[in-house]
């Protein structure tokens, strides 16, 4: 069955002085009629929910918001999970598939609570992957609750909420300790000298993230507005990390700038039509052409950037810097790598 909701565009604001997108409806329909009841089951509910579309709208225009006030905790705050995920990618995803096992395929706005969104916590902590029956990293499990936190956050914010149950949640503190992968100089090279003929964006995208240390998101919404080619070494980067909506200035190194200018220009986007799904499909399939031996996951072109740095003799100051980092003690761990790595050295001796 199928939760139908009205969506508001624009949106308006209701008397609290908040936005409101969408008001659940209670109603539900068969996503594929099997027979005639059905069918006149789906038009009764068609009828129902265009006589509440009108009655809506008149209230607006009175500007009566009563209505939006009553009775949409009893929506589906699955279905409104679902729909995020198709604006919010593949993370979203999987945290969704996870509290649909969690709540048994049901789970309304009413239904949340500080408590119950900790339960769902200690869930995927315990909770195995998708596609394997080990558990969930620690991580992992921390970036799935997260997206989940970001759903009930954007819940409130929308209206449908009442009070903000995210803020009051305690979160799955993440783990800076956890091993980080990355490509060292020879494999780099080894990347750089592979012929991916099956997806040229592909290897441009992630030696775009080794030479600068960009964040996928960064990658994938990159503009050439933001790239100022220069010569004489004066190239740079200015942007807003998705992430962190912190804006920074960054110079570009000469491979970065050689790249960049081998790179057609084809639309407002560096990257067009590149998506997070593309990367994670993709990205396995050119590191095992590359005949590089590691698990790497885009994310960590961007732990080798840090490591090329460190390795050349860089401070953990500038590093931060250049990675546009809150704190230092988030750079802090490339420096305990580092450390591993003179051991390996040593050990080959």
């Amino acid at each position: 069955m199928l939760s139908v909701f009205l969506e508001y565009n624009p949106v308006f604001i209701n008397p609290k002085g908040e936005e409101v997108r969408y008001e659940f409806l209670n109603l539900e329909k068969y996503v594929n009629p099997a027979n005639e009841i059905q069918r006149e089951h789906n038009a009764m509910i068609d009828e129902i929910a265009e006589a509440i579309r009108c009655d809506r709208y008149m209230r607006m225009v009175k500007k009566d918001y009563s209505f939006i006030l009553k009775g949409q905790l009893n929506g589906s705050f699955l279905d409104y999970f679902r729909n995020c995920c198709e604006y919010y990618g593949i993370k979203y995803i999987c945290s969704y598939k996870h509290f649909k096992r969690f709540c048994n395929k049901k789970c309304s706005f009413k239904d949340l609570s500080v408590s119950f969104c900790e339960k769902y916590s200690k869930f995927l902590i315990k909770e195995t992957g998708c596609k394997r029956n080990s558990k969930l990293k620690h991580n992992t499990a921390a970036a799935y609750f997260n997206a989940f936190l970001s759903v009930v956050g954007l819940a409130y914010k929308d209206g449908i909420l009442q009070n903000n149950i995210a803020a009051d949640v305690k979160r799955i503190h993440w783990n800076h300790d956890n091993k980080k992968e990355y490509l060292e100089e020879n494999e780099i090279q080894q990347l750089e000298n592979l012929d991916y003929s099956e997806n040229i964006m592909i290897k441009q995208a992630a030696l775009l993230s080794i030479y600068t240390g960009l964040r996928r998101a960064d990658i994938i919404y990159l503009e050439w507005k933001d790239i100022n080619l220069r010569y004489k070494n004066k190239s740079s980067i200015s942007l807003t990390i998705h992430k962190t909506k912190k804006a920074i200035s960054l110079p570009l190194s000469t491979s970065a700038t050689k790249l960049l200018r081998s790179i057609r220009k084809e639309g407002p986007r560096v990257f067009p039509g590149l998506t997070e799904y593309m990367l994670n499909k993709e990205i396995p399939l050119m590191i095992d052409k590359a005949n590089i031996k590691k698990h790497i996951t885009f994310h960590c072109f961007r732990h080798s950037f840090a490591m090329l740095l460190l390795n050349k003799g860089t401070d953990i100051y500038t590093i931060a810097k250049l990675m546009g980092h809150k704190s230092v003690s988030s750079t802090q761990v490339y420096a305990r790598l580092s450390d591993e790595q003179l051991r390996k050295t040593v050990l080959k001796l």
